[in-house]
């Protein structure tokens, strides 16, 4: 049902979007010149406008009673564009990281699997770098992407910002594409496709961690949506490849080639009348390692080469994280757990979760899709149970497109308490967010129940 007009609602949440560039006025109205945590002055405004357009993105979506038009998504472009050139990144220093490491490559030739900023202390960037005694952590891939703003805008830290975050709204818009072609899996109704599509493509999440603070998951999440899409259109080659495309970019995205791989080859199987498809298989295989061994080749640095990405995932035990926030809950009900403990257990507990959710992939058939994108959302959440090194907001955009289109109950509440419970991390609890995300919802749905709206396994509004 529909709140307010639809083209109402959609100019609102438009503007909302382009008001997120007065976050930089708050900053340097407060004197404000690091990353949380910041001055409460700066709190206030930040808190306002999320706020705001947690109101207006509800509304918007609400609204749509139809695809949008055209026009209407140029609209939402040029807002993008806006907050990707006015706003400098605010709740995160990644971005920075990435194009010092662009620039290393880009402009002094050295490899950025061995060298750090460290060895360059004479760069434009390096006094904006904060791990500048570590090598690059992402993919190949990725290492080429964040060369170009270093080429494009040598001399302005403030342009090869813009240019980045360009870059990643180009990513986003193919991505909302992908995502348009799995909704159609879920629904026949236009209306419901269309609320589906904004619930992700124009999610304020997705666009903050994008466009402000310049995250480069989105082109880790734009790379899994087409692969996953082409996979079941059958075309699996060119699926693969761009699964391979997403690994090169963020290695977690690894989680999500098992189920994948059984997803393609019970397809083929049943192509194949029952047999099971060696010489698929092996070209698929033979294929992906291929390309993925020709990227990482002109970069190679041994076992350097996941250097940082190993010192990262054997952190110790961080407060920002659900198995905290666990241990916590132990010790106030008067259970003595040392964390090592916690931890071992938990992360023991993934694979077994993790089995079942394959066998739930194989058996999800290929007209089932919902189903299977419920399978792919718990791979990556319950992997935010278990994990114990630093638990970043943008990690949720791993499993926000899967969440939108499992169309769970009370799904558009649902998906907006998880967006905005990573949108106000930036105090650095994302963990107490989370939970207290997961009880508004379960009341809610009680709510809903008790008065006959939403059923049990019934889509709710």
């Amino acid at each position: 049902m529909r709140v307010v007009p639809r083209p109402v609602a959609a100019a609102y949440y438009a503007v909302s979007l382009a008001a997120l560039a007065l976050i930089e006025w708050a900053r340097n109205s407060a004197g404000d010149a690091n990353l949380p945590p910041l001055e409460p002055a700066t709190r206030f405004w930040i808190n306002l406008l999320l706020l705001n357009l947690g109101a207006a993105f509800v509304l918007f979506v609400r609204s749509l009673d139809r695809p949008l038009s055209p026009r209407q998504w140029a609209v939402f472009a040029l807002a993008g564009a806006w907050l990707a050139v006015a706003t400098f990144p605010v709740f995160s220093g990644d971005l920075l990281e990435y194009l010092v490491r662009g620039r290393i490559l880009g402009l002094y030739g050295e490899n950025p699997y061995r060298a750090v900023p460290a060895d360059f202390p004479n760069d434009l960037l390096y006094p904006l770098s904060i791990w500048n005694d570590k090598t690059d952590a992402y993919g190949p891939l990725f290492v080429w992407i964040e060369t170009v703003p270093a080429l494009v805008a040598r001399h302005s830290i403030n342009g090869m910002v813009a240019v980045e975050k360009l870059i990643f709204l180009g990513f986003m818009g193919w991505a909302a594409h992908s995502f348009a072609r799995l909704a159609r899996r879920v629904t026949a109704d236009d209306g419901e496709r269309a609320r589906l599509v904004a619930l992700f493509a124009l999610n304020p999440l997705w666009i903050v961690a994008a466009l402000v603070d310049g995250h480069n998951d989105v082109v880790m999440v734009a790379f899994t949506l087409c692969a996953v899409a082409d996979i079941l259109d059958r075309r699996y080659t060119r699926g693969f490849l761009f699964w391979s495309a997403a690994f090169l970019v963020k290695y977690t995205v690894l989680l999500l080639l098992p189920p994948l791989v059984l997803v393609a080859l019970r397809a083929r199987s049943r192509e194949e009348q029952g047999r099971f498809p060696w010489g698929f298989a092996l070209k698929q295989t033979v294929t992906n390692a291929a390309f993925i061994s020709a990227c990482f080749w002109p970069l190679w640095n041994g076992a350097g080469t996941f250097l940082t990405v190993l010192q990262v995932a054997s952190g110790k035990f961080y407060t920002n994280t659900l198995p905290y926030a666990f241990h916590q809950a132990l010790a106030l009900a008067g259970v003595d757990v040392e964390p090592a403990t916690l931890k071992l257990v938990l992360t023991l507990g993934y694979p077994l979760v993790y089995l079942w959710l394959l066998r739930e992939c194989w058996l999800a058939s290929g007209t089932d899709f919902r189903r299977l994108a419920r399978n792919f959302c718990g791979v990556y959440l319950f992997f935010f149970v278990t994990v114990t090194s630093p638990l970043g907001a943008h990690y949720l955009l791993w499993a926000l497109a899967w969440l939108a289109l499992s169309r769970w109950p009370l799904g558009t509440g649902l998906v907006a308490l998880y967006s905005f419970a990573g949108l106000f991390a930036y105090f650095k609890r994302l963990n107490y967010l989370i939970l207290i995300a997961c009880v508004l919802y379960s009341i809610a749905l009680i709510v809903s129940r008790a008065r006959g709206r939403v059923r049990p396994n019934e889509e709710g509004p």
